[in-house]
């Protein structure tokens, strides 16, 4: 085997091969779940509903955290019809676009807020008006609590907004919701401080699936897939392809710690 391994590496890890075995390790990141990003078709997220329902997991009490104008909202109220959706959306130019698209359906509560690990007004970055890639991003869809994913990785000059943050326990309290059983989270690398502010719910055993994006922007937050399963220690974890999700397996950083967009599933153990 040891030869096998030599040979492969002398034939391959070549610097004249080098742009080739780039470009083929991206296709490959696709293939596994990653950088597939054109719509929820490719992120997997369509399948995985559709697997949830399969699967009797059908959720009846949803947070939509970072909700930007409803889309993904709109599309798990079809697909359960019955369910119960809160919407979060912090910025406030796209909270009015979410309040005007989910207004005819009761079943979607939009919430001018975001979610954290604590309760705070702070500044959400988005791209200035100015900003050279504003005209691609009308909404917040890539807005962050992190400024540096704003100037540093995606090179654009930046317009604060001041927002509102709360808790989930608190939501919940509020609400009075006793159990969540779906939590997704597109908050721009906030995704873990999301979790942290749900520490009684998790303690609890109130949350059953989770769903939240990791990728780049979490060498920005420095936030690490480790985090996560530490943190879910009770529950499994998933990566999404676009035909549904696929099972991690025992927590190693050759294959948890890409930093490439792609979401991730987590559903809680049955004890």
């Amino acid at each position: 085997m040891q030869w096998l391994l030599h040979l492969y590496r002398w034939l391959i890890a070549r610097k004249a091969g080098y742009r080739l075995n780039l470009h083929l390790y991206k296709l490959s990141l696709r293939g596994i779940g990653v950088l597939n990003s054109e719509g929820s078709w490719a992120t997997g997220e369509t399948a995985f509903f559709e697997w949830l329902k399969d699967n009797q997991l059908s959720p009846q009490v949803i947070i939509d955290a970072g909700a930007n104008t409803g889309h993904i909202s709109l599309e798990l109220l079809e697909i359960f019809p019955t369910a119960q959706i809160w919407a979060f959306e912090p910025h406030p130019k796209t909270f009015e676009q979410l309040k005007k698209n989910v207004q005819s359906h009761k079943n979607i509560h939009a919430i001018q807020a975001g979610l954290g690990d604590k309760t705070q007004t702070t500044t959400l970055w988005d791209f200035a008006k100015s900003a050279p890639l504003k005209s691609t991003q009308p909404t917040s869809t890539l807005s962050s609590l992190h400024k540096p994913i704003i100037t540093q990785h995606y090179g654009q000059p930046a317009q604060g907004y001041q927002v509102n943050i709360t808790t989930l326990d608190k939501v919940a309290q509020q609400h009075q919701l006793t159990q969540i059983d779906l939590l997704k989270i597109d908050t721009e690398g906030h995704e873990l401080s999301v979790l942290k502010g749900a520490n009684q719910l998790l303690k609890n055993g109130k949350i059953k699936v989770i769903q939240f994006e990791f990728n780049e922007l979490h060498a920005y937050s420095k936030v690490f897939m480790k985090d996560f399963v530490e943190l879910l220690n009770d529950f499994d974890f998933y990566r999404l392809l676009p035909d549904g999700p696929v099972a991690l397996g025992p927590y190693r950083p050759i294959t948890h710690e890409i930093f490439g967009f792609q979401n991730i599933v987590a559903i809680k153990r049955n004890k």
